[in-house]
Protein backbone atom coordinates (compact mmCIF):
# COMPACT_ATOMS: atom_id res chain seq x y z
CA UNK A 1 0.00 0.00 0.00
CA UNK A 2 2.65 2.43 0.93
CA UNK A 3 4.81 1.56 -2.73
CA UNK A 4 1.55 2.45 -4.81
CA UNK A 5 1.30 5.71 -2.35
CA UNK A 6 5.26 6.85 -3.23
CA UNK A 7 4.55 5.86 -6.60
CA UNK A 8 1.66 7.96 -7.04
CA UNK A 9 2.91 10.68 -5.77
CA UNK A 10 6.28 10.90 -7.67
CA UNK A 11 3.90 10.51 -10.98
CA UNK A 12 1.90 13.27 -9.80
CA UNK A 13 5.08 15.56 -9.05
CA UNK A 14 6.80 15.02 -12.65
CA UNK A 15 3.69 15.89 -14.28
CA UNK A 16 3.62 19.27 -12.82
CA UNK A 17 3.46 22.46 -15.54
CA UNK A 18 4.58 24.96 -12.79
CA UNK A 19 8.23 24.20 -14.50
CA UNK A 20 9.80 27.72 -15.15
CA UNK A 21 13.14 26.19 -17.06
CA UNK A 22 10.92 25.10 -19.82
CA UNK A 23 9.26 27.03 -21.88
CA UNK A 24 8.94 25.76 -25.47
CA UNK A 25 7.30 28.73 -27.41
CA UNK A 26 9.31 31.05 -26.08
CA UNK A 27 10.62 31.02 -29.84
CA UNK A 28 8.12 31.47 -31.21
CA UNK A 29 7.06 34.77 -29.14
CA UNK A 30 7.43 37.88 -31.57
CA UNK A 31 10.17 40.28 -30.55
CA UNK A 32 9.44 44.02 -29.48
CA UNK A 33 10.70 46.55 -31.54
CA UNK A 34 13.78 47.33 -29.55
CA UNK A 35 13.87 50.53 -31.46
CA UNK A 36 13.45 54.06 -30.42
CA UNK A 37 9.18 55.46 -30.57
CA UNK A 38 9.27 58.06 -33.24
CA UNK A 39 5.94 58.40 -32.60
CA UNK A 40 6.24 59.93 -28.92
CA UNK A 41 6.02 64.15 -28.71
CA UNK A 42 9.82 65.45 -29.28
CA UNK A 43 11.21 61.75 -31.14
CA UNK A 44 14.10 62.93 -33.98
CA UNK A 45 14.66 60.85 -37.06
CA UNK A 46 18.00 61.86 -36.44
CA UNK A 47 20.80 59.61 -36.83
CA UNK A 48 18.06 56.56 -37.87
CA UNK A 49 18.81 54.62 -41.29
CA UNK A 50 16.13 53.12 -43.41
CA UNK A 51 16.75 50.05 -46.08
CA UNK A 52 15.54 48.02 -48.47
CA UNK A 53 16.59 45.08 -51.27
CA UNK A 54 15.34 44.07 -53.75
CA UNK A 55 15.14 40.69 -55.56
CA UNK A 56 17.26 42.07 -58.88
CA UNK A 57 20.56 42.83 -56.74
CA UNK A 58 19.05 46.96 -55.72
CA UNK A 59 20.00 48.02 -52.38
CA UNK A 60 18.16 51.09 -51.30
CA UNK A 61 19.33 53.44 -48.36
CA UNK A 62 18.66 56.56 -46.52
CA UNK A 63 20.61 57.64 -43.79
CA UNK A 64 19.69 60.77 -41.44
CA UNK A 65 21.52 63.23 -39.67
CA UNK A 66 21.02 66.22 -37.74
CA UNK A 67 21.10 68.53 -40.90
CA UNK A 68 20.60 66.62 -43.86
CA UNK A 69 19.93 62.96 -45.36
CA UNK A 70 21.17 61.01 -47.85
CA UNK A 71 20.32 58.41 -50.27
CA UNK A 72 21.94 55.65 -51.66
CA UNK A 73 21.22 53.01 -54.44
CA UNK A 74 23.84 50.72 -54.92
CA UNK A 75 23.46 47.74 -57.19
CA UNK A 76 25.59 45.06 -56.60
CA UNK A 77 27.57 46.76 -54.00
CA UNK A 78 28.74 49.43 -56.21
CA UNK A 79 26.74 52.77 -55.63
CA UNK A 80 24.69 53.84 -58.78
CA UNK A 81 22.79 57.29 -57.33
CA UNK A 82 23.70 59.18 -54.16
CA UNK A 83 21.54 62.44 -53.47
CA UNK A 84 21.36 64.34 -50.14
CA UNK A 85 18.34 66.25 -48.93
CA UNK A 86 17.59 68.30 -46.39
CA UNK A 87 14.67 67.08 -44.43
CA UNK A 88 12.14 68.22 -41.05
CA UNK A 89 10.22 65.44 -39.19
CA UNK A 90 6.56 65.66 -37.80
CA UNK A 91 5.51 61.82 -36.81
CA UNK A 92 4.34 60.24 -39.06
CA UNK A 93 5.88 62.76 -41.97
CA UNK A 94 9.30 63.29 -43.09
CA UNK A 95 9.75 65.95 -46.05
CA UNK A 96 12.74 65.34 -47.42
CA UNK A 97 13.66 68.59 -50.11
CA UNK A 98 16.59 67.61 -52.32
CA UNK A 99 19.70 70.24 -52.08
CA UNK A 100 20.10 70.02 -55.61
CA UNK A 101 18.95 73.55 -57.76
CA UNK A 102 15.14 71.66 -58.62
CA UNK A 103 14.70 71.16 -54.91
CA UNK A 104 12.32 68.27 -55.49
CA UNK A 105 10.20 67.70 -52.53
CA UNK A 106 9.41 63.81 -51.35
CA UNK A 107 7.32 62.86 -48.34
CA UNK A 108 8.10 60.11 -46.48
CA UNK A 109 5.00 58.17 -44.26
CA UNK A 110 6.45 55.70 -41.52
CA UNK A 111 4.18 52.95 -39.95
CA UNK A 112 5.17 52.07 -36.33
CA UNK A 113 4.71 48.62 -35.40
CA UNK A 114 5.41 47.01 -31.98
CA UNK A 115 6.34 43.58 -33.00
CA UNK A 116 8.58 44.38 -35.77
CA UNK A 117 11.23 47.51 -37.09
CA UNK A 118 9.21 50.63 -38.83
CA UNK A 119 8.64 50.82 -42.04
CA UNK A 120 8.50 53.81 -44.32
CA UNK A 121 6.87 54.89 -48.08
CA UNK A 122 8.03 57.71 -50.42
CA UNK A 123 5.85 60.05 -52.84
CA UNK A 124 6.43 62.58 -54.68
CA UNK A 125 4.84 66.46 -55.39
CA UNK A 126 2.37 64.27 -57.85
CA UNK A 127 1.52 61.74 -54.86
CA UNK A 128 3.06 59.18 -57.29
CA UNK A 129 5.06 56.13 -55.21
CA UNK A 130 8.68 56.95 -55.84
CA UNK A 131 11.99 54.64 -54.15
CA UNK A 132 10.81 50.80 -52.39
CA UNK A 133 9.45 50.58 -48.96
CA UNK A 134 12.27 50.63 -46.36
CA UNK A 135 12.41 49.45 -42.95
CA UNK A 136 14.26 51.12 -40.04
CA UNK A 137 17.79 49.46 -39.45
CA UNK A 138 18.35 51.92 -36.64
Amino acid sequence: MVLLLVIGGLTFIGCSNDNEEEDNLGASRPNPNMLTDLSQPGAFINWTLWESHSLFGYTMKIEFTSKECTYTLQRNGTVETSAKYSHSFNYPTVTLTSINEDKEVITGTIASYPFKADDITFKNSKNETVWMQMTRKK
